[in-house]
């Protein structure tokens, strides 16, 4: 048996798990959380079992400084301890939010269980309550952050198991964190996927296209997706000769909503081609779609609008800040304003570029996830302000699964668990794009311990899915996979009154996980929810894709069977 050195003795109490909301689901009114820090709680004791025999004092637990990239001293139990264990108590009682928890600096690899993460283990607390953590890294970097609701207690102990028989049983930090408090973010290198919006190269009616038409809609002749404009847009597009053309795009306006409204207009010549021009000062600076549509008589009932994808480098800046409910702490913070650190599995990243399932593939759809270690611009933090994931051509001939696009996926939890993930969390995405038919951004979640071999009965939340050959509305829904008969689950798909094309205007989505469920929301107002959901106590990581398919055809040819999505940020809270 187990037995534990205690610094100090603790205080006895009766600690009470908070979460943010009744039993109800309605908003429990609480007072606002400080101001996020990013220190760790000072620990009165920091204990381990069989303390006997251990290699490294516990006290190597909390001898660290993650948000400067040092761990300190490594921790590690007796090689004969069968239950290894390490704790942190505190003399009287604290309310918790999150722990980061960083695993050995020697690397294991089984090249038989390539999906695994060394180690795993559950928090306890005093007040009966657990958090799976479903993955712990070796080789040193980053950890693995897991937020939880808020609970009152005075100790919290990790249990810790191998996931692979060799692993080597150690610990390098173990850091709690307070309500208010929002964990640090290892240090980023400089290295990464990050691109600068290229300007617009000479576009007239000359130019070669970019795009070709089907039937006899319009395409893109130029400039480039993505091309960076100022001042003035020169916009050329194809369609059939001398029809009237008019172009739309998202405004905004002086309540920092959008509006959407006619920039320009113009009409192709004999041979098909509408040279346009947009002022760019009142519209938004950063990332901008413009739409393209047949008018006057020769519109047409089911035209496909061209979807014009330019970063305009003048414009108005439209900030938008948190939707999250009152009194919820600041969990995780992408702003994409440094270089995106990922890798295919996640291994030396902060990011997976895949579905980090336990039995690979790690794509669906379309189209194929691309490697980020490609370096092809499917991933790029672009001008140090949004992520870019973008679909483009590729060759089937050398793509997987024989097809024709590639695209891309980014998740907060890396192949074996390990990572960021939140329990009974609200996750929001701040996005525009991608349109186009046949596009399939998304943003949604999955428990943790579906990424291992021990979850085959697992849970998905989409707190968005969006479809491009209709970009007027969104959808939302949970799913319950390996439950007999999977529940493939019921979308929400809404079309809320005043909602600005997706493609046109940017959007907040967010997702509120409750007992038993899910609430969903669009700009910070209530648009859906979903009950029955299974796991709902677990962790949950989150992951941002642009897939295509999902049901619908694709057709990308108008733009040159490319469709960006931009990310401005996501943030997780609890």
């Amino acid at each position: 048996m187990a037995t534990c050195s205690t610094v100090v003795a603790l205080t006895v109490c009766t600690p009470v798990l908070v979460l943010p909301w009744s039993s109800d689901g309605a908003r429990v009114t609480t007072a606002t959380a400080a101001a996020p820090s990013e220190r760790p709680i000072p620990v009165a004791a920091a204990s381990s079992s069989d303390p006997g025999g251990v290699i490294a004092s516990p006290a190597a637990l909390v001898d660290g400084d993650v948000a400067r990239g040092l761990t300190g001293s490594e921790w590690a139990p007796s090689p004969t301890d069968p239950h290894p264990w390490v704790e942190l108590s505190w003399s009287s009682p604290r309310q918790l939010a999150s722990v980061q928890v960083f695993g050995p600096s020697a690397r294991t690899v089984d090249p038989g269980a390539w999906h695994s993460a060394p180690l795993h283990g559950t928090l306890r607390f005093d007040d009966g309550s657990s958090v799976t953590v479903s993955g712990i890294a070796s080789g040193g970097g980053e950890g693995t952050t897991v937020a939880f609701a808020p609970r009152t207690t005075s100790r919290v102990r990790l249990e810790l198991a191998r996931a692979l028989p060799l692993a080597t049983v150690s610990l390098r930090e173990f850091s709690a964190y307070e309500v208010g408090s929002t964990p640090p973010r290892w240090p980023r290198e400089a290295t990464g996927l990050s691109a600068r919006s290229h300007p617009a190269a000479h576009c007239s009616a000359s130019s070669s296209p970019v795009g070709m038409r089907t039937g006899d809609g319009l395409a893109l002749v130029c400039p480039a997706p993505g091309s960076r404009v100022t001042g003035t847009a020169t916009v050329v597009v194809a369609g059939p000769a001398n029809t009237p053309v008019t172009v739309r795009a998202g405004v905004p306006t002086a309540d920092r909503a959008t509006s959407v409204r006619e920039v320009g207009q113009g009409t192709t010549d004999a041979a098909g081609r509408a040279v346009l021009t947009v002022a760019l000062a009142t519209l938004p600076r950063g990332p901008l779609t413009l739409e393209v549509l047949r008018s006057g008589p020769a519109a047409r009932a089911g035209d496909v609008p061209l979807y014009v994808q330019l970063v305009n480098g003048s414009g108005v800046p439209v900030p938008a800040g948190s939707t999250a409910p009152a009194g919820m702490t600041l969990q995780w913070a992408e702003e994409f304003t440094d270089p995106l650190s990922i890798s295919r599995t996640g291994d030396d990243a902060v990011y997976a570029g895949m579905k980090p399932s336990h039995i690979g593939g790690g794509s669906f759809g379309d189209s194929f996830f691309a490697d980020p270690a490609d370096d092809d611009g499917t991933f790029a933090t672009v001008d140090d302000e949004y992520l870019r994931i973008r679909t483009q051509p590729s060759d089937p001939a050398t793509t997987r699964w024989g097809l024709s696009h590639t695209g891309g996926i980014l998740s907060s939890t890396r192949v074996g668990g390990s990572g960021f993930s939140a329990q009974y969390g609200y996750f929001e995405a701040r996005m525009l794009g991608a349109p186009g038919v046949g596009s399939w951004p998304a943003f949604w979640m999955m428990d943790t311990e579906s990424t291992t071999p021990r979850g085959p009965v697992n849970a998905e939340v989409d707190a968005v899915e969006l479809y491009g050959h209709d970009t007027g509305y969104s959808c939302h829904s949970t799913h319950n996979w390996g439950v007999g008969t999977d529940d493939g689950g019921t979308p929400n798909c809404v079309e809320p009154p005043g909602l600005v094309d997706w493609a046109l205007g940017w959007h907040t989505f967010g997702v509120r996980f409750v007992p038993g469920g899910a609430v969903f929301y669009l700009d910070g107002a209530q648009v859906a929810s979903s009950s029955g959901l299974i796991h709902d106590s677990e962790p949950f990581y989150f992951m941002i894709d642009l897939a295509l398919g999902g049901g619908w055809p694709v057709d990308l040819a108008a733009t040159g069977e490319r469709t960006d999505l931009y990310v401005d940020w996501v943030r997780v809270y609890t």
